[in-house]
C-alpha cells in the first residue's frame, strides 16, 4: 500500500479544492470552505486525543463505521480525495485491507459536502515494558503523581481506578515527559487505615500512527517518599550543642503516629563526615566544631524511600 500524501499549503491548496471521493468540487460553495480548512490545518499533527479513534493490528483488516443513517456516503482519508490505500466501502462500513502505517489517520465520512463522522485509525504499537512509569507520594494524604518518558509527538491520557473499584475520568496529559497528578476521591480512603487493595493507573498514548496502552498497580504505602526535613536550627543545652529541625511541611500529621526516621550527616573541620540516625524525635546532639550539616528522612516501614537530602547548611556555633 503506497503512502498517502499530506496536504500542503504550497502545493495542494493552489491546485484544487479537496472533496470526498466521487463528489464534484463544483457541487457546493460550502465545499470550498471545507477544502480551505483542510489545507490550512496539517493532517499529520496530533495535539490531543481525538473524540473517536480505532486501533488495528498491523497487516490485518480493520472495519471503520460511519455513525449515520444516511444511505449514501463517501469517505476521505486525511482529507485526500483519492487516497492510495486498499479500501472497500459498503454501506456505512469501510474496510481497510491490511492496515499499515501509511493507511493510518483520519477517516471521514460525508454526505455530499456535509461531514458526518470522523474516526482516527492507528496501529497497536509499543509494549508495556517499553514505557517506565514511576509514581511517588510525599505523604499519606492521598495525593500522588506519576511520570514517564515519552516523545513530544505522543499525546497521553490517564485514568485512575480506586481501591473500591470506581474509575476516575480520563485526564489529558501533555506529550514529552508526561506527568499525572491525582488525589484519591474514594470515600473509604483513610490515611490511618491499612490498604487492602491496590490502585490502578491506566495510561493510553497516541501518535500520528500508533497507539499504546498500559496499566500499573501499586499501594500508596509503597510509593511514599517524603520531602526533606526543614528549619534546621543549632542551639546550646547546657554544655551540649543540639541540632533541631521540623518534619517536612507536606508530611502527614500527627508525627507521633506517622513516625519518621532521620538520617543526619555533618562535617567536621578536618573534612570527616559523621552520620547519625534518630527515629521519632526532631533533635540530636552535634559534635562541637561541626562545620555544616544536612538531613534526610523516610518512613521507617519503607526502607528504600529516603527523602532527598536537605541542602548543606553551614553551622555557626552560637555563643
Amino acid at each position: 500500500m503506497a503512502p498517502t500524501q499530506p496536504l500542503s499549503t504550497s502545493e495542494n491548496c493552489d491546485a484544487a479544492v479537496v472533496a470526498p471521493w466521487g463528489t464534484p468540487v463544483e457541487s457546493s460553495p460550502m465545499l470550498g470552505l471545507v477544502g480551505l480548512v483542510l489545507c490550512l490545518v496539517p493532517v499529520d499533527t496530533l495535539t490531543a486525543f481525538p473524540p473517536k479513534f480505532q486501533v488495528g493490528q498491523l497487516n490485518e483488516d480493520v472495519v471503520v463505521q460511519c455513525d449515520t443513517l444516511e444511505p449514501h456516503i463517501s469517505w476521505t482519508l486525511n482529507g485526500e480525495q483519492e487516497p492510495m490505500a486498499e479500501l472497500e466501502a459498503e454501506g456505512r462500513n469501510l474496510t481497510i485491507l491490511g492496515l499499515d502505517l501509511p493507511a493510518t489517520g483520519n477517516y471521514s465520512c460525508w454526505a455530499g459536502p456535509v461531514l458526518l463522522d470522523t474516526t482516527y485509525v492507528v496501529v497497536s504499537g509499543a509494549r508495556e515494558e517499553e514505557i517506565n512509569v514511576s509514581c511517588q507520594a510525599e505523604s499519606y494524604h492521598g495525593s500522588f503523581h506519576c511520570s514517564w518518558p515519552g516523545p513530544p509527538s505522543v499525546v497521553f491520557r490517564a485514568r485512575l481506578t480506586h481501591s473500591d473499584g470506581s474509575e476516575g475520568p480520563w485526564v489529558p496529559v501533555a506529550g514529552g515527559h508526561g506527568r499525572f497528578n491525582a488525589t484519591l476521591a474514594d470515600p473509604s480512603f483513610c490515611p490511618f487505615g491499612e490498604e487492602l487493595r491496590p490502585l490502578w493507573l491506566h495510561l493510553e498514548g497516541l501518535s500520528d500512527t500508533s497507539y499504546l496502552s498500559l496499566s500499573k498497580h501499586f499501594f500508596l504505602r509503597d510509593i511514599v517518599r517524603p520531602d526533606p526535613p526543614q528549619e534546621l536550627t543549632l542551639r546550646w543545652q547546657g554544655e551540649q550543642l543540639h541540632l533541631t529541625w521540623a518534619p517536612p511541611a507536606s508530611w502527614q500529621r500527627p508525627t507521633s503516629y506517622f513516625v519518621l526516621l532521620y538520617h543526619l550527616q555533618y562535617e567536621l573541620p578536618n573534612g570527616t563526615q559523621v552520620e547519625r540516625f534518630v527515629e521519632g524525635v526532631e533533635e540530636t546532639e552535634v559534635q562541637v566544631g561541626a562545620r555544616r550539616v544536612r538531613i534526610s528522612c523516610r518512613d521507617p516501614h519503607t526502607p528504600l524511600a529516603w527523602s532527598p537530602w536537605s541542602p548543606w547548611q553551614d553551622l555557626d556555633t552560637p555563643r
